[in-house]
């Protein structure tokens, strides 16, 4: 029976249009499909080029792995390999996928919902995703032993589990995992529980588990300062370079990508990775757990991640809550520069495992040649010709000589592809990491947004050491935001605002790394001392905000200045409130230009810079 409605709906759907017309195909839901997976495959081979669009009806979809169209996806910053996928939607213009108010699309197993490939005009509009399976376990601890280092937890019901040679492993409908990166949760604000890194397992693959009672795992050999106190939430969503398999949308080489009141319950990677792609907006876009159901997470890595992206890239009116990491983190890649071939070729590297068979460009993009030791610029250079051998190892030719490179430690940029970036009316909220991470030249506004992460608020890095993200910004506007209690995770010092280039503190006078930041008529409300960290900036305004001290945890670090400022350029420190700050604050400013604002004519400034941060 299910191979007859399948084959009826078909035939019904595609129907009898010119293979050039613009349609539209209506999925009408039915309990009788068991799987619409071929459904879907079947109705975009019959429209290859697009200009389709596809309606759903109220009803919870059902999508299974076994019929899904397959191929290998290299996916920056999530983990590579063969996928699954049911909306593979390439070399495709003028697509909608449409759904209503009440239209959810449930994924069994390691599904990736949708993968988006040289393609343009894509339209995502009312759609829910949700999975079978959480991809990270949780359990509530209802009892722990201090002395011998264990606790026991109560794994949720919808977690399925095993213990095999007394480790724990949880799964799905076509995969499971062991224990690794792990967090603690506190039910009650249902964000990361205050100074969560003491409780964090840093050597899980020690950690033994044997049930006590059913649906009940005592966990032992704990590594960490202290055992998760009783009613708090443990998650973990396994080892590192085995968590991030399933993202929910997948997007490379695609232009004009508008996604509108989209969902992501659950993902088993990024909810949505985009990668050198040109023009996306994202509205009324969430990213969350049901409401009432008691879990403290929905994707298992960040809500939003763009890579080399260009145009504008427009976040508008979105929820980002319960996620693993940060709500959104827009760079460029780093590569690195490994040996010389010739006067204008040289073999390139990834710095991160994780950017693997990445994209790096095309010829005639530009490229920037930079030094690693501290961050500047040797050169820039057009590509002529980019080989790759495998996903690690490239041959890049460009069209000037850079012998004078061979004894320095040199990555290269491509500055061809950074965008423009629109971030308002945001709520980001109990999620681990950050809230939003911005390295991108283009012109960025930030406006009228919530942020209450574990971690920074605001983080503007640049790195060709560690993470290999790269982007220097040009013009930043932070204005009219609201930061509550961020900061709490206690790994090291997060600023509210955090400028962190990592620049070797040897190397920082060499030169000015980023633009010009404008943190502007924002309220700030946090119990930790910091509050604004900048390196390495050539204008920075903070002018016409407002400090409090919300006094919900102790500080903790509490001999930071509220604002640390080196080896800057212009500062402007004008007119902000700090009435409702903590009492005897100080301002750092080190090897600083130019410093000015009747603010800093008032507040006591002290050499007093952040040692906790890389190298200070």
């Amino acid at each position: 029976m299910r191979i007859i409605i399948l084959f009826i709906f078909t035939v019904l759907l595609i129907g009898c249009a010119s293979p050039q017309s613009e349609k539209t195909v209506e999925v009408p839901f039915s309990e009788d499909v068991e799987d619409y997976t071929p459904l879907i495959w079947d109705i975009l081979k019959s429209n290859p080029k697009g200009n389709i669009k596809i309606k759903f009806g109220d009803g919870s979809y059902k999508f299974y792995p076994e019929k899904a169209y397959e191929k290998y996806l290299a996916i920056s910053n999530n983990d590579n390999g063969l996928k699954r996928i049911v909306f593979p939607i390439q070399n495709m213009k003028n697509v909608t996928i449409e759904g209503t108010e009440n239209t959810s699309f449930m994924f069994h197993g390691k599904l990736v919902p949708f993968f988006l490939y040289e393609s343009e005009n894509i339209s995502i509009e009312n759609i829910k995703i949700d999975y079978d399976y959480p991809f990270v376990l949780e359990g509530t601890v209802i009892a722990n032993d201090k002395e011998k280092m264990s606790f026991d937890l109560k794994i949720d019901d919808d977690t399925p589990y095993k213990i095999e040679d007394n480790k724990l492993f949880f799964k799905g409908y076509d995969w499971e995992i062991g224990l690794g990166e792990n967090i603690v949760f506190d039910c009650e604000t249902r964000s990361p529980i205050y100074f969560t890194s003491k409780y964090e397992i840093g050597n899980s693959h020690e950690v033994t588990a044997h049930e006590v009672a059913e649906g009940v795992v005592r966990l032992s050999g704990v590594v960490s300062v202290d055992v998760p106190p009783v009613g708090a939430i443990y998650t973990d969503k396994g080892p590192h370079g085995k968590n991030r398999e399933v993202p929910g949308f997948a997007i490379q080489e695609s232009a004009n990508i508008n996604l509108t009141n989209v969902t992501v319950f659950r993902a088993g990677a990024m909810a949505l990775i985009a990668e050198k792609s040109e023009n996306i907006t994202l509205d009324s876009y969430k990213v969350k757990v049901h409401d009432g159901s008691g879990k403290m997470l929905s994707a298992s890595a960040d809500a939003t991640h763009f890579v080399n992206c260009s145009g504008l890239v427009k976040l508008n009116k979105c929820i980002f809550e319960s996620m693993l990491d940060d709500a959104t983190n827009i760079h460029g890649t780093y590569m690195c520069v490994t040996e010389h071939l010739g006067e204008n070729k040289v073999a390139l590297s990834f710095g991160h495992f994780q950017q693997e068979g990445f994209s790096l460009g095309k010829p005639g993009d530009s490229i920037l040649f930079l030094n690693r030791a501290n961050l500047m610029p040797l050169s820039k250079s057009v590509i002529k010709k980019l080989e790759q051998i495998d996903e690690n190892h490239y041959v890049l030719e460009v069209d000037q000589d850079l012998t004078a490179y061979q004894n320095l430690s040199v990555a290269v940029d491509n500055i061809s592809y950074y965008p423009d970036v629109e971030i308002s009316n945001c709520s980001v909220r109990y999620n681990r990491a950050r809230s939003l991470l911005i390295s991108t030249s283009g012109r960025v506004n930030i406006e009228n947004n919530y942020f209450a992460s574990m971690m920074a608020g605001i983080r503007i890095c640049g790195d060709a050491n560690y993470w290999f993200e790269s982007g220097r910004i040009s013009d930043v506007t932070i204005k009219n935001n609201t930061f509550e209690d961020l900061g709490k995770g206690g790994h090291n010092p997060q600023a509210i605002l955090q400028i962190d280039p990592v620049i070797p503190k040897d190397n920082r006078a060499d030169g000015i790394f980023h633009g010009k930041v404008i943190f502007e008529n924002n309220v700030i409300k946090t119990f930790d001392n910091q509050v604004i960290y900048a390196l390495s900036v050539d204008s920075l305004i903070i002018k016409g905000n407002q400090f409090i001290d919300s006094k919900t945890h102790s500080a903790i670090f509490p001999s930071l200045s509220v604002i640390d400022a080196q080896y800057c350029n212009h500062i402007i420190i004008d007119n902000n409130d700090f009435s409702k700050w903590k009492p005897d604050f100080s301002f750092s400013i080190t090897e600083c230009k130019n410093v000015g604002g009747n603010d800093v004519e008032k507040i006591e400034i002290q050499n007093n810079t952040n040692k906790y941060f890389y190298e200070n």
